[in-house]
């Protein structure tokens, strides 16, 4: 009898207590109801005059109320964040580029027995995958800030993604989910399908490289065929009158040839820009650098042309000029990015290799730790192997494995290798490094580095394409241009005047200084066909124009006089 008389006293408590809560929120709503009506008559009146200013003060007082509601602003916020963008294509390529590493990571850390969802928390603080990570972000903050499902997220976020990859590798997980089947057996059957996409897609882009490096070659065919042919309505008295009829037309005609081909360089130079990109980070800075040198040198050559001061030297021109800035400005640079690309060809040969050894080591039952001394302390990685040693030493000391990758990621550049390595250091920390996922962490690294190989090994032939079109143009132009001026100058026709030798010289010049620009442009357009940066063009475009300036050098101290070739023989 006891116990039934307490209980409804306890049932009336809990009811007078949700009474007053109710109580309590009604006046709160009815608080910020009166905050939104009152307003002085003063208001009312400027409202009456401006009508426009209504909705800002409304959104003021919305905003006052918001900041007394922490949790309502958070959640506008992200409601605000993660509303439905329309992504552009270059968006979409650079979540391409990431996705695979992006569902190898997802695949190995559910192998080691965490949840997908639990892995894009994880990759909130990558770094190294920035579109990745703010596409984990925004997916994150739906599920734990709104309180969505994550099924219904990721669905969501697949419907809105522009990467056809993205769309189904989420609408592929959701739908395995909900007819319950093997998660880990389709992450894995998407990573390696993934990967064999990579691979068709790099074949694909050598493709289109080689096409553009062809267009190149007819461009500069049709140029060098341009040139000839001004040359030689220019330099001909019979000619010249009706083509050239003024000297204002000659500079207009001279300045659209000296301007022409640098253009078609640098359009060609766009083109490779948005077609490929490289595994190296940091070189952004590099070409900044050697660029602000490189227009630090031609300033002052330009402005001692303009000025005169270049005619009074008999031995060096424009073109000796410019040739000699470009090349003391491409020096430094030249070096530094040589030092870059040693240490991270090293380390991107070294990585897979690496990475096989500690999968197997991990088969015999060593420890993590012992696995990852027993890959870093194999030798014959060349420079890589000093950063190697260090960290050998460090894991001896007991400093942690991030720590470890931290030190890594200073000394090299190469993408690849930082990501393999993050994914290794996570895979060792989440579940102690099961070999199976170890396994497949070797597998999927061997394959990108052979794809990578694969790549640069058939578009190394085009530096020499580019390089005999160079020479061919710079030798022919001004070969041409010395034999007309020397046809010139030795025949006669009667009631004609041939063009003073001045105009010539300055004319000659002129295309000479053009082909040296353009040469370092193409130089830079080559190294990006195959490197993937611009700054791997730095070393192609200083010998293409070492080149020019040796075909210059050869036609003014060249043995064999050309104009004797048109003298007629002595009696």
């Amino acid at each position: 009898m006891i116990s039934l008389k307490k209980k409804p006293k306890k049932e009336k408590q809990v009811t007078e207590k949700q009474v007053e809560e109710k109580q309590v929120e009604k006046k709160q709503v009815e608080v910020e109801e009166k905050q939104l009506e009152e307003k002085p008559a003063e208001e009312k009146q400027v409202q009456e005059k401006h009508p426009k200013e209504k909705p800002v003060k409304e959104k003021r007082i919305k905003d006052k109320i918001l900041k007394q509601r922490p949790i309502d602003k958070l959640k506008a916020e992200v409601e605000k964040k993660t509303k439905p963008v329309k992504q552009s294509k270059d968006y979409a390529a650079k979540i391409d580029r990431e996705l695979p590493y992006f569902v190898t990571l997802i695949t190995l850390m559910a192998a080691s027995g965490i949840s997908p969802f639990h892995s894009l928390k994880k990759i909130m603080n990558y770094d190294i995958l920035p579109t990745m990570k703010k596409e984990s972000s925004q997916m994150v903050k739906q599920v734990e800030v709104l309180g969505d499902d994550p099924l219904t997220v990721m669905n969501q976020r697949a419907e809105e993604s522009s990467s056809t990859q993205f769309q189904d590798f989420l609408a592929g997980y959701v739908s395995t989910v909900q007819t319950g089947g093997s998660i880990i057996n389709f992450l894995k059957s998407k990573m390696w399908s993934m990967f064999d996409l990579k691979a068709a897609m790099s074949r694909q882009l050598v493709t289109k490289l080689a096409g553009l490096v062809d267009a190149y070659m007819i461009i500069q065919v049709v140029m060098l065929t341009l040139y000839i042919m001004f040359v030689a309505l220019s330099s001909t008295p019979t000619l010249s009158g009706t083509f050239l009829p003024d000297a204002s037309s000659l500079s207009r005609s001279i300045i659209l040839f000296l301007i022409l081909p640098p253009l078609m360089a640098g359009m060609l130079m766009f083109i490779s820009h948005k077609m490929t990109s490289s595994t190296y980070l940091g070189t952004e800075k590099l070409l900044k650098k050697s660029m602000i040198m490189v227009v630090g040198s031609i300033i002052p050559v330009f402005a001692l042309s303009a000025s005169g001061f270049t005619s009074e030297l008999t031995f060096l021109g424009v073109p000796y000029l410019l040739s000699f800035a470009l090349l003391a400005a491409s020096i430094k640079p030249i070096m530094d990015y040589k030092k870059m690309q040693t240490m991270n060809t090293s380390a991107e040969r070294a990585a897979p290799s690496i990475l096989r050894d500690i999968a197997e080591a991990r088969k015999t039952g060593l420890s993590p730790e012992r696995c990852i001394i027993h890959g870093f302390k194999r030798k014959g990685y060349d420079i890589f192997s000093s950063v190697l040693n260090r960290a050998v030493s460090q894991l001896t000391w007991g400093v942690p494995l991030r720590k470890i990758y931290e030190n890594i990621r200073r000394e090299v550049s190469s993408w690849v290798v930082q990501i393999n390595f993050k994914i290794l250091i996570e895979v060792m920390e989440s579940g102690g490094g099961y070999s199976d996922a170890l396994d497949t962490l070797a597998k999927a690294s061997e394959m990108s580095y052979n794809v990578e190989k694969e790549k640069q090994a058939m578009l190394k032939p085009y530096v020499m394409i580019g390089f005999m079109i160079m020479g061919i143009t710079a030798f022919t132009t001004l070969m041409v241009i010395d034999s007309f001026a020397g046809m010139t100058q030795l025949v006669s026709v009667p009631g004609t005047t041939p063009p003073p030798p001045a105009i010539t010289t300055e004319m000659r010049g002129m295309f000479a200084a053009s082909i040296v620009l353009q040469a370092y442009l193409v130089g830079l357009f080559i190294g990006k066909v195959v490197s993937g940066t611009f700054a791997g063009g730095l070393m192609h475009a200083a010998m293409l124009v070492a080149t020019v300036l040796m075909a210059i050098v050869f036609s003014d101290y060249a043995p064999i006089d050309i104009t004797s070739l048109f003298t007629p023989p002595t009696k």
